[in-house]
């Protein structure tokens, strides 16, 4: 399906002042891959979003910045309790108004928000103008954990379940593996509204060639050691205390060198470089900080096996892209990480929670570098076949958009 001109035109109501990423260039968010997508096909985006986005949205060609005052900045330093309560109520009682001006002076084809807490403000201004709406959510975090006593997922989960009430045309979700159209399904959501797309990667890694010897001389790496790699932000729901806990015992059951290297950089880092070293482990652990995202897939390439613990999925971009480079995987088995850790086929699943079993499933895999070879070989031919490129994922993404405008008959 391709649009005319005239209706190519959408307003995003965004949650971020910038374009989410880990910082010091680790990593290009999937909103930068659209803006470039939309924008080289011909769409105008407007975004409404806080003060300091258009400082960051100048470099893009063909968006239009609105603005509203910057909550989120201004209160970062509250209690998470005092967050909870307070950001949705103030996202609905500031941008709400703002997005309704904003709309009827652009009149966008669509309006699309991002993340659950645009869910009331564009239902109003689908109600109001007669444009259609659609939230975008990168994943559904906690929703996933329908283990957990109902009173703790409600209490966990609330903002979120109260936004699903409110109607759109579509909610596009992100496969990240929180099973996000299940949940979706599951709370009342039309099945014909629920559009489950994969997240895009950068499947080019796996063609990529590394002088092996350089990357872990560079990276102080020790070049005869076993490495196992954990790359994420170094934060409480990613667990990577688990992980150094780990360590000792690995280092009791396997032969030969080994080493742990923790890729990332936040406020868990410093408690795990303490943790190392109360174990007695700190002289097989390394801390690099955040990598540039350029430099990934060479520190993929020079791993042997990859690590993951999150609290919520394990099947989020780092374990796919250690997929892609040939990397076997040792994850926690949590949310939808089960779809690409097959257990044995590209990887290990091990209890959620649980350091002793992470370590020694770690030192299985360690001691038999065989099967670190066919795992390997398994994790290459498993990306190729089920993985998405950007410009695929953004194509798909596209012509949900296009559907949804085309079916309304709006556009200015």
């Amino acid at each position: 399906m391709q649009l005319p001109n005239h209706k190519k035109r959408l307003l995003i109501i965004s949650i971020w002042e910038n374009r989410w990423s880990l910082g010091a260039g680790a990593g290009v968010s999937d909103d930068v891959h659209f803006i470039e997508g939309l924008t080289k096909n011909g769409w105008e985006l407007h975004f409404l979003a806080p003060e300091g986005a258009e400082e960051y949205n100048a470099e893009f060609h063909g968006v239009v910045t609105h603005i509203y005052p910057n909550f989120f900045r201004r209160t970062a330093h509250r209690s998470n309790a005092f967050k909870r309560l307070y950001w949705p109520f103030e996202f609905n009682r500031v941008v709400a108004p703002r997005a309704l001006q904003v709309a009827r002076d652009t009149r966008p084809g669509l309006i699309l928000g991002h993340t659950h807490y645009t869910a009331r403000t564009t239902n109003r201004c689908r109600c109001k103008l007669g444009i259609p709406s659609a939230v975008k959510l990168f994943g559904v975090m906690h929703l996933v954990r329908t283990d957990w006593p109902r009173r703790k997922y409600v209490f966990k989960n609330w903002e979120q379940l109260r936004a699903l009430r409110y109607d759109q045309d579509a909610w596009i979700v992100l496969d990240d593996g929180t099973r996000g159209d299940e949940i979706l399904a599951a709370n009342g959501v039309p099945a014909e509204k629920i559009h489950f797309l994969p997240n895009g990667l950068n499947v080019e890694w796996r063609d990529l060639k590394f002088d092996r010897s350089e990357v872990r001389f560079r990276y102080g790496m020790n070049n005869d050691a076993v490495v196992v790699l954990f790359l994420a932000r170094m934060v409480a729901s990613k667990r990577p205390q688990d992980v150094v806990r780990a360590v000792a015992r690995v280092h009791k059951n396997t032969e030969g060198e080994i080493q742990f290297v923790f890729a990332g950089h936040g406020p868990e880092r410093v408690p795990c470089e303490e943790l190392a070293k109360q174990l007695g482990v700190d002289n097989i652990v390394s801390f690099l900080g955040a990598v540039p995202h350029a430099d990934v897939p060479a520190v993929m390439h020079a791993s042997d096996v990859f690590v993951t613990t999150s609290d919520i999925t394990n099947m989020a971009l780092p374990t796919c892209e250690a997929l892609i480079c040939g990397v076997p995987v040792v994850a926690y088995d949590v949310g939808d990480t089960a779809k690409v850790v097959i257990p044995d086929e590209t990887g290990v699943l091990v209890e959620d929670g649980n350091p002793n079993r992470l370590a020694d499933a770690l030192a299985a895999l360690i001691n038999d570098p065989k099967r670190r070879a066919r795992l390997a070989q398994n994790a290459r031919k498993y990306s190729r076949e089920n993985f998405t490129g950007w410009d695929d994922r953004i194509r798909m993404e596209m012509e949900i958009i296009e559907g949804l405008i085309d079916a309304s008959g709006t556009g200015p």
